[in-house]
């Protein structure tokens, strides 16, 4: 038996079969030469399937560790405007404080000018 390199260990052993069968009726023959065939074909299938399968997990994959670095950037930026919210939002109530501070005393005085007067 003469061994193609382009041939596979399955379509080695369908050559093997088809030498063995050679000596059984050619109806066996046939019948064994298109099963192997066809299991050939499946296999052929099955491999594109699982080839087209990964394909679209690794785009999957792709698309998805984008979109998690897209989200880990939001985040980033959302905590930097939160903490500079924060720290303006305390300077405000701060200088709220002394606003009111500033009114109180400002009208104690202006009653206590108002009773001198009087």
């Amino acid at each position: 038996m003469q061994i193609n390199a382009d041939e596979t260990p399955l379509e080695e052993a369908v050559e093997d079969s088809t030498t063995m069968v050679e000596t059984s009726t050619p109806t066996t023959e046939a019948f064994v030469k298109q099963s192997f065939e066809a299991v050939l074909r499946l296999h052929e299938e099955i491999l594109w399937a699982k080839e087209e399968r990964l394909l679209s997990l690794r785009e999957e994959n792709a698309f998805l560790k984008e979109s998690l670095y897209a989200v880990q950037n939001v985040y980033d930026e959302d905590k930097t405007t939160i903490k500079l919210l924060s720290e303006q939002l305390k300077q405000t109530q701060e200088e709220l404080e002394f606003v009111k501070k500033k009114y109180k005393m400002m009208w104690n005085q202006a009653v206590e000018n108002y009773g001198r007067e009087k």
